[in-house]
């Protein structure tokens, strides 16, 4: 689905042509440059970069990103340095009230599944939670989360992306702000629109954003003993600590570090306990008998 879109977004970029005009608003533009935003390392939020000059010899710049219709995220892969760019210096304090708003959601889970639970598979342990931030409320441990206007034009926009990303190249050429979205498009599939038809479907960001709503969804990552793994090294919104008291195996949830703390730290530390504990495949239902403060999930 992602291959196919991205053929999506290219075939839309070839439209805006050097050369070609539009109408927007009632004015006729002129294509002075285009391309596909590159930054040197990661993705910024415009898709297709056009430069104009109208009928009255203003030059405007036409910055899309573009989105699929169905698409709910807008921020999976949050670190604590984009979660600053976004929510300010008090980035922490604000994801930490969101976790602890629907805190009895995490202490109902179970960190250790016997069996399998729903989607997760038996002989799992429960490492943490990332945090996603969504257009619309995802499972049980999503809720609103409370932005203004502005946080919100830009997890949009990426107004506060690194400079590498809001400054982005266009043809082998950097362009200041390049990077940064200020109109936004929603399609399915490219199916040989003209220039004309997808210039009347883009909608400035700044409107788009008057009456939205941003979600938050904290996603589980778990150790998964059978194939010795997890999904990756993500930074953790809540994360499960898990301790040998003596001959017992305890765990506490920890929700005032959030972002601070990686998949691989827990992970990890997990394995060591298994292994300190002989715990293997064949044998996992043993590990019962040392849990202590721990809700599973056997039989």
């Amino acid at each position: 689905m992602a291959k196919k879109f991205s053929k999506t977004e290219s075939e839309i970029t070839k439209l805006f042509k050097v050369g070609k005009t539009f109408t927007y608003n009632d004015l006729k533009y002129t294509i002075l440059n285009s391309g596909k935003p590159n930054p040197s390392k990661g993705e910024c939020k415009t898709d297709t970069y056009v430069s104009t000059i109208d009928q009255n010899e203003i030059k405007t710049e036409f910055k899309i990103s573009i989105k699929q219709t169905n698409a709910d995220f807008l921020e999976n892969k949050m670190n604590i340095e984009r979660a600053i760019q976004i929510f300010g210096k008090n980035a922490s304090e604000i994801i930490k009230k969101s976790t602890e708003n629907i805190e009895q959601s995490f202490k109902d889970d179970f960190l250790v599944l016997f069996k399998k639970h729903k989607r997760t598979e038996s002989k799992t342990i429960k490492i943490g939670w990332k945090f996603e931030l969504l257009n619309k409320k995802s499972g049980e441990k999503s809720a609103e989360i409370k932005l203004t206007k502005n946080q919100i034009v830009d997890i949009y926009a990426g107004t506060n992306l690194d400079e590498n990303k809001k400054n982005s190249m266009i043809n082998d050429v950097k362009i200041n702000n390049s990077g940064i979205a200020n109109f936004i498009l929603f399609v399915e599939d490219y199916n040989n629109q003209t220039l004309q038809e997808i210039v009347d479907l883009i909608i400035p960001i700044k409107d788009y954003c008057k009456d939205k709503k941003i979600y938050f969804a904290c996603k589980a990552i778990n150790y998964r003993l059978e194939k010795d793994k997890w999904d990756g090294n993500r930074p953790l919104s809540v994360f499960i600590e898990w301790s040998e008291i003596g001959d017992n195996i305890t765990s506490k949830i920890v929700f005032n570090k959030p972002l601070e703390t990686k998949a691989n730290e827990i992970g990890n530390n997990i394995r060591d306990i298994l292994k300190r504990k002989n715990i293997k495949s064949d044998n996992f239902n043993s590990l019962e008998i040392f849990l202590k403060n721990t809700k599973y999930l056997k039989d």
